[in-house]
């Protein structure tokens, strides 16, 4: 007895022959693109769709792996970032330790040149108390009579003058600043050698007594002039203002003292001229 086919098995021979030759259609589209240099159509479907879907999973799977290493690694990327922060600190603090070393060679180069160009023996001291508020403009100074210091003895840095020695004890001494009032020093103008006064003015310092001929300049060096107590040649300040009146004997200038009085620390007390 002969089988007669189904409508069932027709159906489902019919949808193998179509697999077959759609199957056949795409590897000819296949060996055409690869024969022209393209990519295949099945390439490009790839590209459009399956190529985001995947770099997406790659993205999210790193995401996941730094997260993860993370919380398993918390406790050693802190300590490693104290570490860091610390040495940072250290290179800063290590830093500003080599600027007031530079500042502090500069200032004791300075004094090296001041003591071989003034005469007699120099005695170094710090500064040990300054109170620009009181009654006097003065200092004092962790030197005194046991280390040689006496009245009168000129204190300088290596700015140029501070003033001079007004009262001994045996550890200590004040130093009368040339911008006190009662300050008296006698000095000359290093461009003209034109003579004059310095006196103080509580900030500034000026210098009187200059003849009405005598040119005078913004900037103009004034150096002491030797007298009884001050050597000659150590700078004073610089002429900042003139004041001239017609009607006048003398002119008047104004002088910047060459030294900036509320930031001494350290000091040379010529000694045993």
């Amino acid at each position: 007895m002969v089988a007669i086919p189904s409508f069932w098995d027709e159906r489902k021979l019919l949808v193998f022959l179509a697999l077959i030759i759609v199957a056949s259609v795409v590897m000819l589209i296949e060996i055409d693109a690869a024969r022209r240099g393209r990519q295949s159509f099945a390439d490009q479907v790839a590209g459009t769709v399956v190529a985001p879907i995947q770099s997406a999973l790659m993205m999210t799977g790193r995401v996941i792996a730094t997260e993860a290493y993370v919380a398993t690694h918390a406790r050693v990327i802190g300590e490693q970032d104290a570490a860091l922060a610390a040495k940072a600190r250290a290179l800063a603090a290590a830093d500003e330790r080599l600027k007031e070393h530079a500042v502090e060679n500069r200032e004791l180069l300075r004094m090296l040149a001041v003591r071989a160009a003034v005469p007699g023996r120099t005695i170094e001291a710090d500064v040990v108390g300054y109170a620009p508020e009181a009654a006097r403009r003065e200092l004092t100074i962790d030197r005194g009579s046991s280390e040689g210091i006496a009245l009168n003895d000129v204190v300088l840095n290596g700015d140029g003058l501070i003033g001079h020695v007004v009262d001994v004890g045996r550890s200590s001494a004040h130093v009368l600043l040339i911008v006190d009032p009662t300050s008296a020093v006698p000095a000359y103008l290093q461009r003209s050698h034109a003579w004059g006064i310095v006196t103080g003015t509580w900030l500034h310092a000026r210098m009187k007594y200059i003849g009405q001929d005598v040119r005078m300049a913004a900037g103009d060096v004034v150096v002491t002039g030797l007298g009884e107590i001050y050597p000659a040649g150590i700078p004073i300040g610089t002429v900042s203002e003139i004041d001239r009146k017609d009607n006048a004997l003398y002119q008047v200038a104004v002088l910047d003292p060459a030294v900036k009085f509320e930031s001494l620390d350290r000091v040379l007390v010529l000694v045993a001229r």
